[in-house]
């Protein structure tokens, strides 16, 4: 473990975040005196969930945090994952982005839907008007609003034709 370079990363984490240690072990649930020793050095294997709850609370990477406290095994199984190196911070945003684009997406989807059900209700109208026009020449329906009603259904399917614009999910990185 280099317990000078745990040091630096929490401290550093800890005075960009605008907090004192004694808020630090606040927010995490560390006892003062046993984030006091983390930081100094005086703890030789340090707890993995005081680790993760230390990178939550910063907005640290817990991968960096295992790196330095010694946890080289663990990192194996990190090194596979494609969110390794980010914060709690950057997770939590990722889910945020995701959870956005899947209500825009929710959302799409059920303008497509109403837009193909108003068109079929209207070509329905029109086929019944038509066949009346056809059985019965008295029919107040017209051609001209025959045209026009299909003319509507055009229109709201040109929109059920469009694809999902899958730019507005979150990148990958």
């Amino acid at each position: 473990m280099n317990s000078e370079e745990l040091k630096v990363l929490i401290e550093d984490a800890r005075v960009k975040k605008g907090i004192s240690q004694r808020e630090l072990a606040k927010q995490t649930g560390i006892s003062r005196s046993t984030l006091n020793d983390l930081i100094n050095g005086k703890i030789k294997k340090v707890d993995i969930d005081d680790l993760r709850k230390i990178a939550e609370t910063l907005d640290m990477s817990l991968q960096k945090l295992l790196k330095v406290a010694g946890y080289d095994e663990m990192l194996f199984y990190f090194n596979k994952d494609k969110y390794a190196n980010k914060s709690s911070k950057d997770l939590k945003e990722l889910i945020e982005q995701y959870k956005k684009s899947e209500i825009d997406l929710l959302d799409f989807d059920s303008q497509k839907r109403r837009k193909i059900s108003d068109a079929r209700q209207k070509l329905f109208y029109t086929m019944e008007h038509l066949q009346i026009m056809k059985d019965n020449k008295d029919s107040q329906y017209t051609i001209d609003k025959a045209i026009e009603d299909i003319k509507y259904a055009f229109e709201e399917l040109e929109f059920a034709e469009h694809k999902y614009d899958y730019d507005k999910l979150p990148k990958q990185n």
